[in-house]
């Protein structure tokens, strides 16, 4: 998978995990549930090492503006809309 920053039109090849992680960000899931419930189940990692990783990658994309992160949920659940 690839994405583009708008901001800035740097492009991302995801491998597969980053992939996982990006489908995942929904703006409600915190990137540790991410990592804890679909990272460590679908591939052989070591959890503290695929959370640094996690968050490395988000921080990247967090800085061309193509994620938003945020400490609490910034969608509301499907069911509050």
């Amino acid at each position: 998978m690839m994405i583009m920053s708008a901001v800035d039109s740097t492009f991302f090849t995801l491998n597969e995990i980053a992939t996982v992680i990006w489908q995942a960000a929904d703006g409600r899931t915190p990137l540790s549930d991410i990592v804890a419930r679909k990272i460590c189940r679908e591939f052989e990692v070591d959890p503290a090492e695929a959370g640094h990783d996690a968050e490395q990658f988000v921080n990247d994309l967090s800085l061309h503006g193509i994620l938003l992160v945020s400490e609490q949920p910034i969608a509301s659940p499907p069911e509050a809309r």
